[in-house]
């Protein structure tokens, strides 16, 4: 039982299984490495990766369609790797295409709830609803559908507010953020388990390694884009014909959320 303190009072309790939410391979790293390493000290961790992180075929050039089930090892051998370098060993992975869980909320939703309820899980940990990617902002929004099973905790990762890259950091706080200030030691750990994946090293050059932070999942409106302003990704949107780039707008994603089963849940 761990417990941290946020302006002298008691934050959580006690977490005895803690689950984090993970949209794709690699975000395990960025948005909460030391984090999960904090907990595997005394807490049982396991880890949910909703995605394969590696785009569908029809979003790749052609002559690289026929090598998405090789990208797609690639990137499971490094989130193994990723796994063995943190100490995870409880672990679920959802083969679904990056882009796609918009299209699959329901079916994550009933997925995490079957494993909290298998698992005794009291609090879960997911990236924060900030526009870095579509694939974290869904996976935000399943969460909070998952309330009423256990304690529900966000991570920032990257976003774009104010039109400048933020990592690690939320851009509107509410005083319930609880900051990990790491060290020298911690810096090199997370560093090194980036390295791991050297197949988006291109996408993970802009991480900065001050701090990891957390708090209680707030109230968002879904039914909006996470804040005013160009979202992070999208701020290559005129060259949506490059397989980077996302070709989706944040309207489509919040109506795509709005459709699901669960969003009156």
């Amino acid at each position: 039982m761990i417990s941290f303190l946020k302006n002298g009072n008691l934050l959580y309790k006690a977490m005895k299984n803690v689950l984090f939410v993970i949209p794709h391979p690699d975000d395990e790293i960025v948005g909460s490495c030391i984090l999960i390493k904090y907990f595997l000290r005394k807490q049982k961790v396991i880890l949910v990766f909703l995605t394969n992180g590696v785009i569908s075929p029809n979003m790749n050039w052609f002559w690289k369609r026929k090598n998405y089930k090789k990208d797609v090892s690639i990137r499971y051998q490094e989130m193994l790797k990723s796994l063995a370098n943190l100490g995870v060993n409880d672990f679920f992975l959802q083969d679904i295409p990056t882009r796609h869980l918009k299209t699959n909320i329901d079916k994550s939703y009933f997925l995490l709830k079957q494993i909290i309820l298998d698992k005794k899980i009291d609090t879960i940990f997911c990236p924060a609803y900030e526009g870095g990617h579509q694939d974290h902002d869904v996976a935000n929004f399943i969460a909070s559908k998952l309330k009423p099973y256990c304690e529900v905790f966000e991570f920032p990762e990257y976003n774009f507010h104010g039109q400048v890259i933020n990592t690690n950091t939320f851009f509107e706080i509410n005083g319930s953020e609880v900051v990990l200030d790491l060290d020298k030691e911690q810096r090199l750990f997370k560093t090194k388990s980036m390295s791991v994946y050297k197949s988006e090293k291109k996408n993970l050059k802009y991480i900065y390694l001050k701090q990891e932070c957390f708090r209680p999942l707030i109230n968002y409106d879904y039914s909006s884009p996470p804040h005013s302003g160009i979202l992070f990704y999208k701020r290559y949107s005129l060259f949506s014909w490059h397989p980077r780039v996302d070709e989706n707008s944040s309207i489509e994603i919040c109506d795509e959320i709005k459709n699901s089963e669960i969003y009156n849940k």
